[in-house]
């Protein structure tokens, strides 16, 4: 008598008595790239030259986006120069009513005597 009960209790809810599967996940859109804004100074054409990690510092390449995210690394002993040419850039004013992604993190290091910047996780 119980198990008509529970069959019938079954039969009543739709259930087959599996176990339901989890809805999909909806997928993630892909990040949006976006060019950099006005002028670029780019790491490439800075000393590179290291013998640690701590002789490296991560830069951002895009002078005038604000929200360009630091992902190249150069010596730090050209990092006053990197400051230089980025100040002589003629940048408009920045949009304040853009909101910018958050960047990933990168670290520096020091690879084969020349800076690199690796993703942190």
């Amino acid at each position: 008598m119980v198990r008509v009960a529970a069959l019938v209790f079954l039969v009543a809810c739709g259930s087959s008595g599996k176990a339901e599967e989890a809805p999909p996940r909806p997928k993630q859109p892909p990040p949006v790239v976006t060019p950099p804004v006005g002028p670029v100074v780019k790491a490439a054409g800075f000393d590179r030259a290291c013998t640690a990690a701590t002789d490296c510092v991560v830069v951002k390449p895009a002078g005038c986006d604000p929200c360009a995210c630091a992902t190249e690394a150069i010596a730090s002993k050209a990092m006053a120069q990197f400051d230089e040419a980025v100040g002589k850039l003629a940048c408009e004013p920045p949009d304040l009513s853009v909101r910018c992604a958050p960047c990933q993190l990168y670290a520096a290091g020091c690879v084969d005597q020349g800076c690199v910047a690796t993703p942190r996780f």
